[in-house]
């Protein structure tokens, strides 16, 4: 009988085994094992209670046209509902690469934290039509905690923490 030798298993790392998947690169922290700043954390923790608020003012456009109190805004309360919907799932989703410190989601959650202000504006726009004080108090606090979102992922230790190409040190 022969004796079958298999080929000799080389220990060099293959040549594209070095990159990371495109997939995986977009959402790798840059700081494994680091603790985030204070400040950081109190960003992600921010983000999700906008969320919260903006599922709150999604809910209360329901509400308003499940009890049809509103027949002439029908089309409004709709596109508010469906808007503080993906808007707050997209800053809940987010807070996560901010907190991992992901350079490119971080970009993409100071869209998504702009687009939870102009869905609170939007909201209180259509509170302000319908005269429906629970939706103006959550436009209200959707909007004041939108802003503190977005002056939280424009901060200096934010920045400092999810650039680590150092972007703004160049500039």
């Amino acid at each position: 009988m022969q004796d079958t030798v298999s080929s000799p298993t080389s220990a060099a790392p293959r040549p594209f085994s070095v990159l990371p998947p495109p997939a995986r690169s977009l959402t790798e922290g840059r700081r494994l094992g680091v603790q985030p700043p204070q400040d950081v954390r109190h960003t992600c923790t921010l983000m999700f209670v906008a969320a919260a608020v903006l599922v709150l003012a999604s809910v209360r456009a329901g509400w308003i046209l499940y009890t049809g109190a509103a027949p002439g805004s029908a089309v409004q309360l709709w596109v508010l509902s469906v808007a503080a919907v993906l808007a707050a799932g997209a800053v809940a989703w987010l807070a996560g690469p901010v907190r991992r410190a992901a350079p490119t989601l971080w970009r993409w959650s100071q869209g998504g934290a702009a687009a939870a202000l102009a869905v609170s504006v939007g909201s209180l726009y259509v509170a302000a039509r319908l005269a429906d004080t629970l939706m103006l108090a959550a436009g209200l606090a959707g909007a004041l905690l939108s802003i503190v979102v977005n002056i939280a992922l424009w901060s200096t230790s934010v920045i400092a923490w999810c650039d680590s190409e150092g972007e703004h040190r160049r500039a």
